[in-house]
C-alpha cells in the first residue's frame, strides 16, 4: 500500500490532534501529545486549535506558508495589569470579552470550513492566561465541563502553565490551578452570582478604575473596593475621599463599609456620621491570612447587614 506524504498543513498538527468526533473529550480520555511551538494543538471540532509562537516573523511565516489557515491573536490575555509578582486571571470582564472575540471566529460564516488557531507568545504567562480564556470560551459557548476544558490543555506535555498566585511580592503560598478558575467560573453561573443573560459590562466599568474612586461588584451582596485617601499620592493623582464614594454607594446598595487595612488614610467616622454608613474596622497585617476570628466577625458583618451590600477595602 502506498502512503501518501503528509501535507504542509498535517505537518503542524500534533498527533492525535483530529481524534474523536468532536464532541467534549472525558477527562481521562484526552490523548497526550508533546508541547512543541507552532504546532496547532487541538482544542475541539475539527476547527479549534491552540498554537504558540515564538516571535511575530514566524507568525508572518505561518500566516504566508499556510494561507487555508486562519490564525489570530488577541491583547486580551495580556492586558492584566500586575500588583507585584501576580500575573493573572484576568476579570470577568476580559474574560467574556475573550470568549465573544473567539466565538465571533469560529461563528464568522467565511471561516466555516477553514482550520481557526488562536496563538499566542512563548512565554509563560501569556500563555497560561490564553489557556485559561480558551478553556472559558469552551466551557461558556461549548457547555464543556471544566474537568473537559482543563484536560485539553492538561494533555499537552510540556506546555508551559503555571498557577496563578497572591498579589504580593512574598513567596507563593497556594498555587490556583486553571481548573480551580474554571471551576469558580462554573459555580458563579450556577447559583447566579454570574447571570450571563443580564451581566452589564458597561455598569461594572462605570465604577472600575475611576479617578475618584475604584470599585468592582463581586455578588449582589459585595463590593471590594480601593482605600479611599483623603489627600493624593504616587498611584493617584486624585484624592479618593469618601465623600466621592457616596453616590456609586447608593446606587450600588452599600450600607456598610469594612476597613481590613491600616486606618489614617481616611477619617473612619466621616462615612457613619457625614454619609449614614455602618463602619467595621477589621485590620490584619498585608500579604498575611485573616484569622479564624476575624473571619467571623466579617460573616456576621454580612449578616447583619440583612439585605444590603457590604463594601470592602484593603
Amino acid at each position: 500500500r502506498v502512503q501518501s506524504r503528509p501535507t504542509k498543513e498535517e505537518s503542524l498538527l500534533l498527533p492525535g490532534a483530529m481524534g474523536g468526533d468532536g464532541d467534549p473529550p472525558s477527562v481521562h480520555g484526552a490523548t497526550l501529545v508533546d508541547y512543541k511551538t507552532e504546532r496547532l494543538m487541538h482544542l475541539m471540532g475539527e476547527r479549534l486549535y491552540f498554537s504558540v509562537h515564538e516571535s511575530e516573523e514566524r507568525t508572518l511565516h505561518l500566516i504566508q506558508s499556510f494561507p487555508s489557515i486562519f490564525f489570530f491573536s488577541s491583547f486580551i490575555p495580556e492586558s492584566y495589569r500586575p500588583f507585584c509578582a501576580d500575573f493573572g486571571p484576568l476579570d470577568i470582564v476580559g474574560v467574556l470579552r475573550f470568549v465573544d472575540y473567539v466565538k465571533d471566529k469560529m461563528d464568522h460564516p467565511r471561516l466555516q470550513h477553514r482550520r481557526v488557531v488562536y496563538y499566542c507568545p512563548d512565554n509563560p504567562a501569556a500563555i497560561t492566561n490564553a489557556s485559561l480564556l480558551l478553556c472559558c470560551y469552551l466551557v461558556i459557548d461549548k457547555g464543556f465541563s471544566p474537568e473537559q476544558a482543563a484536560a485539553r490543555f492538561d494533555r499537552i506535555v510540556g506546555l508551559p502553565i503555571e498557577p496563578f498566585r497572591d498579589a504580593t511580592w512574598e513567596p507563593s503560598t497556594y498555587h490556583l490551578s486553571v481548573l480551580s478558575c474554571l471551576q469558580g467560573l462554573q459555580k458563579a453561573i450556577s447559583v447566579g452570582i454570574l447571570d450571563l443573560r443580564t451581566f452589564s459590562v458597561t455598569e461594572y466599568e462605570s465604577v472600575y478604575e475611576a479617578p475618584e474612586y475604584d470599585m468592582n461588584r463581586i455578588t449582589h451582596r459585595c463590593v471590594a473596593f480601593a482605600c479611599p485617601k483623603n489627600h493624593p499620592d504616587q498611584h493617584n493623582a486624585v484624592a479618593r475621599k469618601p465623600s466621592l464614594h457616596v453616590e456609586p454607594f447608593r446606587r450600588l446598595g452599600v450600607t456598610d463599609v469594612v476597613r481590613l487595612n491600616e486606618e489614617g488614610f481616611y477619617d473612619d467616622t466621616e462615612f457613619v456620621l457625614m454619609h449614614g454608613f455602618r463602619h467595621h474596622a477589621l485590620e490584619f497585617k498585608d500579604c498575611t491570612v485573616p484569622t479564624p476570628e476575624l473571619v467571623e466577625s466579617f460573616l456576621d458583618i454580612m449578616d447583619a447587614a440583612g439585605g444590603g451590600v457590604v463594601a470592602v477595602h484593603c
